[in-house]
C-alpha cells in the first residue's frame, strides 16, 4: 500500500506508549484519547547590526525540551489516569509513539495507518498529569510528557 495522501484528520492519530522492551516494542495508546499534540519550541537569539537599522534580527538558538500532550477521558480499566500515574510516580521513563491508527483499529474510522506514512517517537517523562472529574459528567485527564532529547520521524514498514 502507498503511504495516505491529503490531509491529516486530529481524530486518525494516537498517542501510544511502549509497554515492551526497547527491542520489542508492544504499542498500547492511550485509551479514549480526545486531543493529542506535539510542541517542539526553539529559542530564538536577537541579533543586531548596523545593516539592520531600527530592527532587531533573530537566529535561532538552542531547542527547548519536545512537549507531548494528550487529553481523553478515564476509565476504572485501560490505560490512561491510572497507567500514567503510575508510570509518573515511579519516575518511568516513557516510550511514547504519536501516529495514525493501526490497521487493526479500523471499525470507528475511514483513516488507518499504512506502509510508508510518518509518525514520531521519543523517550521522556510525566511532567504534568491531572484529572478532572465535573459533576454530572465524564471524568477526564491531560498529561505533558518532556522528552529526554529529540523526537525521532520513522516511517511505517511493511
Amino acid at each position: 500500500m502507498a503511504a495516505n495522501t491529503g490531509t491529516i484528520h486530529g481524530g486518525d492519530i494516537l498517542l501510544s506508549y511502549n509497554s515492551g522492551t526497547v527491542l520489542s516494542p508492544v504499542w498500547t495508546p492511550f485509551a479514549h484519547g480526545t486531543t493529542h499534540s506535539i510542541k517542539h519550541p526553539t529559542s530564538m537569539r536577537e541579533i543586531a547590526s548596523r545593516t539592520s537599522g531600527k530592527h532587531t534580527n533573530v537566529r535561532p538558538g538552542k531547542h527547548g525540551i519536545t512537549v507531548i500532550s494528550a487529553s481523553g477521558i478515564a476509565t476504572y480499566d485501560g490505560a490512561d489516569y491510572f497507567t500514567l500515574k503510575d508510570l509518573r510516580d515511579n519516575m518511568t521513563a516513557v516510550q511514547v509513539k504519536l501516529s495514525g491508527r493501526p490497521s487493526a483499529d479500523t471499525a470507528y474510522i475511514e483513516v488507518k495507518e499504512q506502509t510508508g506514512d510518518k509518525y514520531e517517537t521519543g523517550t521522556g517523562y510525566i511532567s504534568s498529569l491531572q484529572r478532572d472529574d465535573p459533576h454530572d459528567n465524564n471524568s477526564t485527564y491531560s498529561v505533558e510528557i518532556s522528552v529526554d532529547g529529540a523526537t525521532t520521524i520513522a516511517t511505517v514498514s511493511a
